[in-house]
């Protein structure tokens, strides 16, 4: 049985937020922006907060840096570049989930291109920091456990210092 249309606003004054276990992951807010529920009610979202948008609250990073590293993620995500599969069960071919803008999607490409030829290429400590934890949503420590040199992984504050260089050297190719 469907709960009634106003459901959600309805229980909205009693509604306490995120469990505590969920709230222990990072500082989670109501979104500013709503969206319809299953219902099509509106929803009450809850927005987790983002590497960069905490590294700026914390004064590690200036706005024009997460607007650099934003950018590049969006670049990143229209240029499908890490694009989710899923199967087709009818028995056809893989199809590729999201939508597809083709010439945006190559545009969207060449910039990321761009951006990652500004950091020294995608081989570079820049380069691989901009692609995995930027665009393929790594967190900075999968990525220093996955990236390291001669059989070791990076130290975090190594690690952090080349994210922070990345978003620097970014924030100058983008204009910001």
């Amino acid at each position: 049985m469907k709960p009634a249309s106003g459901f959600l606003h309805a229980i909205a004054p009693y509604f306490t937020g995120p469990t505590p276990e969920r709230q222990q992951h990072g500082r989670i807010t109501r979104d500013a922006e709503t969206l319809a529920d299953s219902d099509g009610s509106i929803g009450l979202p809850w927005r987790a907060e983002s590497m960069l948008e905490r590294m700026e609250r914390l004064g590690e990073i200036a706005p024009r840096e997460r607007h650099a590293g934003e950018e590049f993620a969006r670049l990143f995500h229209l240029a499908h570049l890490d694009p989710l599969r899923a199967s087709d069960y009818t028995g056809g071919e893989r199809i590729l989930a999201g939508k597809g803008e083709p010439h945006g999607g190559d545009r969207a490409r060449r910039r990321v291109i761009a951006a990652l030829d500004a950091l020294g290429g995608q081989s570079a400590p820049c380069g691989s920091c901009a692609w995995f934890v930027l665009g393929c949503e790594f967190t900075l420590n999968a990525w220093a456990r996955r990236e390291g040199w001669g059989g070791k992984p990076l130290h975090q504050p190594v690690a952090k210092g080349i994210l922070l260089g990345t978003l620097g050297i970014l924030a100058r190719h983008f204009g910001m």
